[in-house]
């Protein structure tokens, strides 16, 4: 008769062990790979959102304003995503004849997104009307920046804090 191959019950447990410490040590670690995705994966959405309209408000020689838009006007809730749009009249509102150019998804609600203005305007030569300001996304330790410059430049920071 063949010898009947298999695994033996001891061997099955010190996989099981072995198994066991490896995902306790990988989990957190894999946790802040998720954060620190998602942190850069919202600022580079973000400055994305600002280069298009930035480069619309040159190609269309008009000023385009960047905000949350709720019923039509900009409201300072930026988790809530970030919208695009033609605003010739620089009413920080979406009028009929305004041209909507991007809507943005909502952002993660745990999270949180500061910045502090209720929109940016961006001038037909490329600019933003106002001073620079930053955005700042934090996700759980996570914190993470997009500055605005008076060029209108967007670039990625790192910041201090969320307040």
């Amino acid at each position: 008769m063949p010898p009947v191959r298999g695994f033996t019950l001891l061997e099955l447990i010190i996989v099981l062990i072995i198994s066991m410490l490896l995902i306790t040590i990988g989990i957190p670690g894999f946790q802040t790979l998720i954060q620190n995705n998602r942190l850069t994966t919202v600022a580079s959405s973000i400055q994305n959102q600002l280069l298009f309209a930035r480069s619309q408000s040159v190609g269309l020689i008009n000023y385009v304003t960047v905000c949350p838009l709720e019923s039509n006007s900009c409201t300072n809730n930026w988790i809530k995503g970030i919208d695009v749009f033609i605003d010739a009249d620089q009413s920080k509102t979406y009028d009929s004849g305004e041209v909507l150019l991007k809507t943005g998804d909502s952002f993660n609600a745990n999270d949180t997104l500061v910045f502090p203005t209720s929109s940016i305007t961006y001038t037909p030569d490329g600019q933003i009307a106002g001073s620079s300001a930053q955005f700042r996304y934090c996700s759980g330790d996570g914190k993470i920046g997009v500055h605005v410059a008076y060029s209108g430049r967007a670039k990625i920071v790192d910041v201090a804090n969320c307040d």
